[in-house]
């Protein structure tokens, strides 16, 4: 049997964390959710996760620096880096994939076709079948 993908989220709105890491767990994915700031690192470090799902604005660090962290670092490199957004300035999805994110998804509160694009970009980035 495969393993489950892992996927961390981090999002400083508790309830957009828990709606988001909700909608994911249904769908079959192992979730680690992680409030903002350096806790991210740590949980990353801890869980290996194959996606980081990450929210753009948290204080403390955002998910701009996060993704430009992880992708700069040879054991996190390879991490599917997601930054989820409701910000649509194409400006700023520009930036985020020049720091190295892999995919930008706008939150709509449309859980089921966030869940879709997490799935997408998993078989089409990672080359893996989620099963679910």
């Amino acid at each position: 049997m495969e393993k489950k993908i892992k996927i961390l989220v981090a999002d400083d709105d508790k309830l957009m964390l828990t709606a988001t890491c909700d909608a994911l767990k249904r769908a079959g994915f192992d979730v680690i959710p992680v409030g903002p700031g350096l806790q991210v690192y740590q949980q990353i470090v801890k869980n290996h996760p194959d996606v980081a799902l990450l929210d753009i604005m948290m204080p403390e660090i955002d998910g701009i620096e996060i993704c430009r962290n992880l992708k700069r670092a040879p054991k996190t490199k390879d991490i599917l880096v997601i930054i989820y957004s409701s910000k649509t300035d194409a400006e700023l999805m520009d930036l985020c994939h020049s720091f190295g994110a892999d995919a930008y998804i706008i939150k709509s509160g449309n859980f089921d076709q966030m869940v879709q694009r997490v799935k997408e970009l998993i078989q089409d980035k990672l080359g893996k079948e989620t099963g679910c």
